[in-house]
C-alpha cells in the first residue's frame, strides 16, 4: 500500500492532487486543516492523507514514470511521497498487515462511525467526478478584511528595522499606489513603511488597485496600531488631571470643554484649579467657564498651595488643573513645572499638542515634557489641518495612548473622546 500527504489551499485543489498522483481507486484515509503561518491572519491550508492498494498508482505524473524506468534514482528530498513503513515510524499510522484493521479502529473509536463512513463516500463521489471531467479553474479566494492588521509589537519591531522587501516590487504601480496614498495621509515614512509592508504580505494585486478596500485597509491598519485610554471616568480615588503643553495649543478651552461633559454626565463632583499666572486672561476665562458650570475655581501660585488645595477639595471626585504655556526647549520652565506636578503631587499629566504642528517639531515637544511622566495625549485643532497623521506617527513612535481630540472651539461640543475608529476617521479623512 502506498501512502501519500497531499496539501493545497482548498479542498477541490487537494482532491485534484489525489486523483492525478493515485488515480480515482485512491482510498481517502484522513483530511484536516491546517493554518500556517504567524499571528491571527495564518492561512488554512487543507491536508489530505490518501493511499492506493495497488503496487503503483493507475495515474502517475512524468516524474514518477521516470522512476520506473530507473529504480536506483531515490526521490529528492522534500518529496510529499513516502512510503507506507515510513508513515508507520513518523506518524503512528497502522501497518498495513494484519493489525490495519483494528489500530484504525481504535483511531476513530471515538468518532461517529456512520457520519466518517459518510464523508469517505462522499469524498470517493467526488474524486470519481474529477477523474470524469476536467477540473475547472478556480478563482484566487478573497482574502478577508482582517478586524485588526498588526499588533503595536509588530509595528514597532517593523519601524525599528523595517522589514526587506524585493527590489524588484520598488517600482510596480501597486506599491506606488500604497505609498501616495499613506503620503497623502500624512504618515511618516517609517510608519508607512510597517504598512505598507503588510498590505503588500496581505493584499493580493486586484484588492491593491482596489481603492475602496485599500481605504478598510488603511483604517484596519490604524485602529489596529493606536492606542488609548478611554474617557476621564472617576473611581474611588479622586482623580487629579493636569493638561500641559506649549503655548496656544488650547489648554484652557480643553479644560473647559472636559469639566463641560463630565458634568453633563451626572453625579460628578468637580474642582477647576490654574497654576497659569503668567496670562491673566486664562486666569479670568477659566473663572467665567466656573462660573457658567457652578464650579469652584481656585488659583495656585506655588507646590505648596497646591496640596492646600488638594486637601480643601477632598469631597471632589475629579480636579482638573490648567497650566501655563511652557516652550518644550525652556528647560528651566518645565523644571519648575515639575515641582508642581512631579510624582509626589499625584497627578496625571497629560500632553495637549495641536495637530496642525509639523511632526518633527511634535515629536520634539514629547521627549522634552516627558520629564513631567506623561499619562496620554491630546490632538487639539483637527479642524485646521488637512492632513492628520501625526493622530498616528507621534502616539506610535513615543508609546504613549490617546486620550481625547478636538475639532473646533465651541464648548462643550468639539470635544471627542479618542477611540481607534475615529481616530482613524481623522487620518484617512474620512470624517
Amino acid at each position: 500500500m502506498l501512502v501519500k500527504v497531499f496539501e493545497a489551499e482548498n479542498m477541490p485543489e487537494a482532491l485534484k492532487k489525489v486523483k492525478e498522483s493515485l488515480g480515482s481507486e485512491a482510498l481517502i484515509l484522513s483530511t484536516r486543516t491546517v493554518r500556517k503561518g504567524m499571528g491571527v491572519f495564518r492561512k488554512p491550508t487543507y491536508e489530505v492523507t490518501a493511499a492506493i492498494d495497488s503496487a503503483e498508482p493507475s495515474i502517475r505524473p512524468p516524474s514518477q514514470r521516470a522512476s520506473r524506468q530507473a529504480p536506483t534514482t531515490r526521490p529528492e528530498a522534500g518529496e510529499d511521497e513516502i512510503t507506507y513503513q515510513q508513515l508507520w515510524k513518523q506518524s503512528k499510522v497502522v501497518d498495513p498487515r494484519d493489525d490495519e484493521i483494528r489500530e484504525l479502529k481504535n483511531q476513530v473509536a471515538n468518532q461517529d462511525l456512520n457520519s466518517v463512513r459518510g464523508e469517505i463516500d462522499e469524498l470517493k463521489v467526488l474524486i470519481k467526478q474529477l477523474s470524469e471531467q476536467p477540473v475547472p479553474q478556480l478563482a484566487a479566494p478573497q482574502a478577508p478584511s482582517p478586524p485588526a492588521i498588526m499588533t503595536r509589537e509588530v509595528a514597532a519591531r517593523r519601524i525599528r528595522k523595517p522589514a526587506a522587501r524585493n527590489s524588484d516590487c520598488d517600482d510596480i504601480q501597486e506599491m506606488a499606489l500604497l505609498r501616495k496614498n499613506l503620503t497623502n495621509y500624512g504618515i511618516e515614512a517609517e510608519a508607512a513603511d510597517a504598512i505598507e509592508q503588510y498590505a503588500w504580505e496581505t493584499l493580493s494585486p486586484q484588492q491593491m488597485q482596489d481603492q475602496q478596500r485599500l481605504k478598510e485597509f488603511y483604517s484596519d491598519a490604524v485602529q489596529s496600531l493606536v492606542r488609548v485610554t478611554g474617557p476621564f471616568n472617576c473611581s474611588a480615588k479622586q482623580r487629579r488631571i493636569a493638561l500641559v503643553g506649549p503655548t496656544g495649543v488650547g489648554k484652557t478651552t480643553t479644560i473647559a470643554k472636559l469639566a463641560a461633559n463630565l458634568l453633563l454626565q451626572g453625579g460628578i463632583r468637580i474642582a477647576l484649579v490654574t497654576i497659569d499666572t503668567y496670562r491673566i486672561a486664562a486666569v479670568e476665562q477659566l473663572k467665567v467657564y466656573g462660573e457658567l458650570m457652578n464650579v469652584p475655581v481656585e488659583v495656585v501660585l506655588s507646590p505648596e498651595q497646591l496640596q492646600e488645595v488638594f486637601a480643601r477639595h477632598q469631597d471632589k471626585d475629579l480636579i482638573l488643573i490648567d497650566t501655563a504655556g511652557r516652550s518644550p526647549k525652556d528647560e528651566v520652565s518645565i523644571s519648575e513645572l515639575n515641582k508642581f506636578l512631579g510624582p509626589e503631587s499625584g497627578t496625571e499629566n497629560h500632553l495637549v499638542l495641536a495637530a496642525s504642528t509639523r511632526d518633527s517639531e511634535l515629536q520634539s515637544t514629547v521627549k522634552h515634557f516627558g520629564r513631567l511622566s506623561l499619562h496620554s495625549l491630546v490632538f487639539t485643532k483637527l479642524d485646521e489641518c488637512d492632513q492628520r497623521g501625526s493622530l498616528l506617527n507621534v502616539p506610535l513612535h513615543q508609546d504613549l495612548p490617546l486620550s481625547y481630540l478636538t475639532n473646533g472651539q465651541r464648548v462643550p461640543e468639539d470635544l471627542l473622546v479618542a477611540d481607534p475608529a475615529a481616530v482613524a476617521g481623522f487620518v484617512i479623512q474620512q470624517s
